[in-house]
């Protein structure tokens, strides 16, 4: 689809993929989970251009700095170079469901432990903000000033988090049209923030400081 949500056409995949990283304009790429491998997608004409091979499955992806960011399901974050090549390897205090980096600093949620993390890029823990065992934190992505959004999918609810980890609010809910959500990204030049539930009904909402 393009930016205002118009429906463009479907990219078959070969494999169930959670979740897909935008790299430019004509290419994307997506973990296929029983696979165990990310595929580098031509958009433009749905063909693989490369695989990658993960050490375990692979359910959320980013593409951070030049880098594939992939949280995989045995404790562990890794940074890939397109090429395929591994950069470097994380370690996660529990397995982590989505992740984001900004600043420096990285952040994940692990959904079964209703918590959002806060480490620096060695995985040294900086803080640890829990949520209600209600909560169930999964997608998150941060503003300009480093506050980081989160999406709670059984809770139905997005909630902001402060970057010391100690604050945070509710800043939409079911009555918003959230109903288990599990994706979201910030724009930060636009201040306009994507929210995507389970079923893949999308809405953008603008963030008013």
């Amino acid at each position: 689809m393009n930016q205002e949500g118009k429906y463009i056409k479907n990219i078959p995949a070969e494999d169930k993929c959670y979740d897909v990283a935008v790299i430019d304009k004509d290419t994307v790429a997506s973990p296929l989970v029983k696979q165990k491998n990310i595929v580098i997608v031509d958009v433009n004409s749905s063909k693989v251009q490369r695989s990658i091979p993960t050490s375990s499955k692979c359910c959320n992806i980013n593409y951070i700095g030049k880098q594939l960011v992939v949280n995989l399901t045995n404790k562990t974050i890794q940074f890939f170079h397109l090429s395929g090549n591994i950069l470097s390897t994380l370690s996660t205090a529990k397995n982590s469901s989505h992740c984001s980096v900004f600043n420096g600093e990285f952040y994940y949620t692990t959904h079964r432990s209703h918590a959002v993390y806060s480490t620096d890029l060695n995985g040294e823990i900086r803080w640890m903000f829990g949520c209600q065992k209600s909560d169930c934190p999964t997608g998150i992505s941060n503003d300009a000033s480093g506050n980081i959004f989160v999406a709670c999918s059984d809770s139905n609810q997005l909630v902001v988090v402060g970057q010391d980890g100690k604050k945070s609010r509710i800043l939409l809910t079911k009555e918003d049209g959230l109903h288990e959500p599990i994706a979201t990204h910030y724009n930060r030049i636009s201040n306009n923030i994507l929210v995507c539930n389970v079923s893949g009904q999308c809405f953008v909402y603008k963030v008013i400081n």
